[in-house]
């Protein structure tokens, strides 16, 4: 199997050589990663050339056509999304490898742990994490349904595909998993080794609560993702 991790960016100067550095080392030959620059007035690109990333630009603004552009870009049978201001654990290619290697297994998420210089903000931002990978699991086992994480998940190609992609809404990882439910055809795990430990600026930004309620409230209603990026501009 040939990963390619696709890294949406826009102007992540001052974070995007720890995610690449965090993917470097753990990538054999013919595995890639492919920044995708959705617009970026700062030296984004520039530190992902030097770092040997392969960097394309998409003009469409949004997460969603971002990750899509990455995927369209990518040259592996599994692509790895993966945010810019997120660092992998040391054995996360490796336990998304192993994962890949049990039968009819087509898409893996892994667990997000949310940094933050104050303990007490870590441990509260990690509360989020701990309830929404309770459902999860919860999901899987009582439902069969596996649902997607959007910025720690590595998917067969083929696959995602045949789902056409993220569509531009936030909560867009919700709409990408219901596709899969009705495609019925291979299987998705959760491995918790795989941790990607996230900025939680997106919570200092806009709250904590606020952020939250619009990612609940855009499960039933869909709202563009167009202009919502870490700044939470919407």
């Amino acid at each position: 199997m040939r990963f390619s991790f696709v890294i949406p960016a826009l102007n992540e100067e001052k974070l995007i050589a720890g995610c690449i550095n965090s993917i470097k080392p753990q990538l054999r030959e013919r595995d890639e990663i492919v920044v995708v620059d959705n617009g970026s007035k700062d030296a984004t690109s520039i530190i992902a050339k030097k770092l040997g990333c392969r960097v394309v630009k998409e003009k469409e603004k949004g997460i969603s056509p971002t990750r899509n552009r990455g995927a369209k870009e990518a040259k592996g049978d599994i692509i790895c999304f993966v945010d810019a201001d997120g660092t992998l654990a040391k054995n996360w290619l490796y336990e998304a490898r192993k994962s890949f290697n049990k039968k009819d297994v087509v898409v893996v998420d892994g667990l997000i742990v949310f940094s933050h210089k104050n303990p007490l903000k870590m441990f509260i931002y990690n509360i989020y994490t701990a309830a929404v990978y309770l459902g999860l699991v919860l999901s899987k086992l009582l439902l069969g349904k596996h649902f997607f994480t959007g910025n720690n998940m590595a998917i067969n190609k083929k696959i995602f595909n045949k789902l056409g992609g993220f569509e531009p809404f936030i909560s867009e990882q919700m709409y990408l998993s219901k596709k899969f439910w009705n495609l019925r055809k291979g299987d998705g795990v959760f491995n918790p080794k795989m941790v990607i430990f996230q900025s939680s600026r997106g919570f200092d930004q806009a709250g904590y609560i606020r952020t939250i309620l619009l990612w609940a409230v855009s499960l039933v209603r869909k709202k563009s993702s167009k202009y919502y990026n870490f700044e939470r501009k919407w």
